[in-house]
């Protein structure tokens, strides 16, 4: 039940097909009986993120205040340097959209020259 309510809510929201499925998959990896074991690892990679061991408010406070500041990529089951490669994307983008902006200037820059040189 708890599966299919998180997986309906956040899909939901989610219109590309392999990040539903991402979804799903993380969802029953987490959703689990084994959850209840506290040797469980939440998150399975050479830095593997068990569960709580406690069951109290102070225990779980604890647990998310050990947590890293920024998690890593790996906890959702991406590559470490999804990051990077995001960044290197939008680096792309930026020098494509430069490239166009100045071959419109330039363009606009010859319209004005042939104007001024027709009058």
């Amino acid at each position: 039940m708890i599966r299919t309510l998180v997986t309906e809510t956040y899909g939901g929201k989610i219109d590309d097909e392999g990040d539903f499925q991402r979804l799903t998959d993380l969802v029953k990896s987490v959703f689990t009986p084994n959850a209840f074991n506290s040797d469980f690892k939440l998150v399975d990679t050479d830095q593997p993120l068990y569960v709580p061991e406690g069951i109290g408010m102070p225990d779980f406070m604890q647990w998310v205040n050990a947590l890293p500041e920024r998690e890593p990529p790996t906890y959702l089951g991406l590559p470490a340097n999804a990051e990077k490669l995001l960044l290197v994307g939008h680096g792309k983008g930026m020098i494509e959209n430069l490239g166009t902006i100045t071959d419109i200037l330039e363009e606009g820059e010859r319209v004005v020259a042939e104007v001024a040189n027709a009058a």
